[in-house]
């Protein structure tokens, strides 16, 4: 009787030593599959905001924010995190009121999005890329989460980097 009891115990010890190494054979950040519409839904956002911030349009831009987001502003003047939207939208709504005053209509800036990247993680995103200018590369991080169906930015770290010149 013994025989029989022992092939048991080394049949699952097999199996349980072959999902071990399938499991850890995993890529890593492996995930579970996303709707395609969620990428699609993120992507509408961060077009929204770039819209929002080529037209320097404050109440537009945080529409996109949910209540309680945070974000790092690129600028000295600035070097605490802001709280939630509604400190994000006065910081924004004096930078745009500045560079409303560099041309007369909408687009007040050009901005395009340079090597977007979107890692779906369940309800939440994180969506990286950066604006390439002569003399600075600002990079973008904004990490979204979806509730009630809807995505909204919770976090936004921006940052500049000064480009050597050649």
């Amino acid at each position: 009787m013994h025989p029989p009891a022992r092939r048991e115990f080394s049949l699952a010890s097999v199996l349980l030593l072959v999902a071990a190494v399938l499991a850890a054979s995993a890529p890593a950040g492996a995930q579970t599959p996303v709707a395609p519409a969620d990428e699609t839904a993120v992507l509408k956002v961060v077009d929204g905001v770039v819209k929002a911030l080529d037209d320097a349009d404050a109440n537009a831009f945080t529409s996109f924010f949910a209540a309680d987001a945070t974000l790092f502003f690129p600028l000295a003047s600035l070097p605490l995190r802001l709280e939630d939207r509604q400190q994000i939208g006065a910081a924004f709504g004096a930078f745009f009121d500045a560079v409303r005053r560099g041309r007369p209509a909408p687009p007040y800036m050009n901005l395009v999005p340079v090597g977007t990247k979107v890692q779906l993680l369940g309800s939440v995103a994180v969506v990286t890329f950066h604006f390439a200018g002569e003399e600075m590369v600002s990079r973008r991080t904004l990490v979204l989460q979806k509730s009630s169906g809807k995505w909204l930015i919770v976090h936004l770290h921006a940052s500049n980097l000064q480009v050597e010149k050649k």
